[in-house]
């Protein structure tokens, strides 16, 4: 019985060396693969750079917005800005990067309308109209209202939200709901 529990002593000793040889090639080609991975996902990063924010009003009340038509929304909490190409002052998404970008408006109106007027908002790549959408203020008792675009952006280039400019009716300023639900979202789907 001595003899049978030391051969499995030699035996295990000897087999513990190569299982140890076997166990370092492992862990080295791991190592190797890691780095590989490392690399790999750097230059991901590189090539596909994160572009994206969404801004809404402040918390409070009604923010109201007269319909001046030439000046950009300004959408001033911003919850993500991912890239840095939105400017929660100006209202204006300047594009770092060109590609294929995704942009949502949603749109609430605060409750308190009676009067029978007409809101409409557009999605601008400077001149050219991108997205149009209505509120009509005699049906919006905290009416909602959304619209999205995907369009291709150069770098450079800016996109906002404004009143649209043609004739609409309306008696008194636009008010918005403040609780976070207007808001403007973009995303960058893919760069060039």
């Amino acid at each position: 019985m001595a003899n049978i529990g030391n051969d499995w002593k030699r035996s295990a000793d000897g087999s513990n060396s190569k299982l140890q040889e076997v166990i370092e090639a492992l862990q080295a080609k791991v190592t190797f693969l890691e780095g590989e991975m490392s690399q790999t996902k750097s230059t991901v990063a590189k090539r596909l750079p994160q572009v994206a924010f969404t801004a809404h009003f402040n918390k409070g009340g009604p923010t109201t917005h007269s319909g001046s038509y030439d000046v950009p929304i300004a959408f001033s909490e911003v919850e993500l800005n991912l890239g840095k190409g939105y400017d929660s002052k100006s209202g204006v998404f300047t594009a770092p990067v060109t590609g294929l970008y995704l942009f949502h408006l949603y749109v609430k109106g605060d409750g308190t309308k009676t009067t029978d007027d007409e809101f409409q908002f557009v999605i601008v790549n400077g001149k050219s109209e991108l997205a149009k959408v209505a509120l009509h203020s005699e049906l919006y008792k905290y009416a909602r209202t959304s619209t999205s675009v995907a369009t291709h952006v150069e770098a450079g280039q800016k996109v906002c939200v404004k009143f649209h400019d043609w004739p609409v009716r309306h008696s008194e300023p636009f008010s918005y709901d403040n609780w976070h639900d207007t808001s403007f979202t973009g995303v960058l789907i893919c760069a060039d």
